[in-house]
């Protein structure tokens, strides 16, 4: 495959990965225009984006399991087809049961035929010492698709005296844009097949593929490496942004301002550098460690420098490009981590399975820390950061250590 063959399927497959998430996280941009065009109430589109989380993380290894069953052009036709669908049905606004039932397979077909046939298809674009850049890239290309489509479909809402009418036709763009997907999949997505033994079907190459990732080490120590990311990460993403008003003091329309430069601005020169500097290094899980070392000095700075609230915000910042960084990187230690090319689909699932899993917890958990003492709960906050911090450094060291064993160096 030529260079410019490869960097166009790297950039197509993320604008269009990065696209078939908005509409699953629609609430993020039009929280009111939801509540008033679904007549819902904050609970019930609350309960809409637990069911869809929920959901997602029970399909991280199924996901991994029709990885090495179908290809990546199968897959992701699938999923962007039927997510036209699904938009389709809730552009004619129904009810909240139909809701619901409209967020389950939102959950199932953005990850079980999504996630790990797009994770498997990045990682194979590249060899072993690209694939920093490739995942640093294709997580910068998703950031800078998620900000284009969020501020396009904001200013086009406003052309709209109806925010309600409004919304719909954003959906049925989005159902053409998925359709579009859909096709491009179709036509540029290599048609590779899933190749096992002659013995082998596919459903048995995918299960014995299962149950090599899980008795793989490897696996099990880039999961819980990067569920302790997962952890520092988002406390990061959830509740830095609240931390300047509640704590800082600062106005809310200044807090959005900074949450934008963060979300959209940060994530793309961390995504960037941060792939080209962890293939420039003598090990990624090294790379992270020294990222991971930074996030826990600018955490303890956080705690004693709430009074200085220019400081605080800096640190603020100079710790949302180190994490970023981090997520922008951290799935290319699976070759670091010991787990071979052919099982990148099964072992995929059974990361993201353990990697996630924070979401179910973390936010309950914080939520009651900043109710109960705002000043006290965020320190509560960044201690976690600190200490997942840690964890992270030590499995990093340890990934660091098998690889060169393994290497025999």
């Amino acid at each position: 495959m030529s260079k410019g063959k490869r960097n166009f399927l790297l950039v197509l497959i993320s604008v269009m990965v990065g696209i078939i998430y908005f509409i699953p996280y629609l609430r993020f941009f039009f929280y009111d225009q939801m509540l008033d065009g679904f007549h819902l109430t904050n609970l019930q589109l609350g309960t809409l984006g637990s069911i869809y989380g929920l959901v997602a993380l029970f399909c991280y290894p199924v996901s991994g399991y029709l990885a090495d069953r179908f290809s990546a052009r199968i897959l992701l036709t699938i999923s962007f087809l039927v997510m036209a669908g699904l938009t389709f049905w809730q552009s004619t606004f129904p009810g909240y049961n139909t809701l619901v039932v409209i967020y389950v397979l939102y959950g199932f077909f953005t990850t079980a035929t999504l996630w790990s046939p797009y994770i498997c298809f990045v990682r194979h674009l590249g060899t072993e010492e690209e694939q920093g850049k490739l995942f640093g890239v294709s997580e910068a290309m998703r950031g800078v698709v998620s900000a284009v489509t969020g501020f396009v479909f904001l200013w086009m809402l406003g052309l709209f005296v109806d925010s309600v009418g409004g919304m719909q036709v954003l959906l049925w763009i989005s159902v053409g844009l998925y359709v579009l997907f859909a096709a491009l999949s179709i036509v540029f997505l290599p048609k590779t097949e899933v190749k096992g033994s002659k013995q082998d079907s596919p459903q048995e190459k995918g299960m014995k593929n299962i149950i090599k990732a899980l008795k793989l080490p490897g696996t099990w120590l880039v999961a819980f490496f990067l569920f302790s990311c997962f952890c520092v990460i988002n406390t990061g993403t959830n509740y830095l942004g609240t931390y300047t008003t509640q704590v800082l003091g600062v106005s809310a329309s200044v807090s959005s301002g900074l949450a934008i430069f963060r979300s959209y601005v940060i994530v793309i020169a961390a995504g960037v550098l941060g792939g080209i500097l962890a293939d420039k290094a003598k090990s990624r899980a090294i790379f992270i460690s020294g990222l991971l070392g930074g996030i826990i000095v600018c955490a303890a700075l956080l705690i004693f420098s709430s009074s200085l609230v220019t400081v605080a915000i800096v640190i603020t910042m100079v710790m949302s490009f180190l994490y970023f960084t981090v997520k922008s990187v951290y799935y290319s230690v699976m070759g670091e981590g010991g787990i071979p090319l052919e099982l990148t689909a099964a072992a995929t699932g059974i990361i993201s399975f353990i990697a996630y899993a924070p979401e179910a917890f973390m936010t309950t958990i914080m939520g009651s820390w900043i109710d109960a003492d705002p000043v006290v709960g965020f320190n509560k906050i960044f201690i976690w950061m600190i200490s997942f911090s840690v964890i992270s450094i030590i499995l990093a060291v340890i990934i660091y250590r098998r690889h060169k064993k393994a290497e025999g160096i």
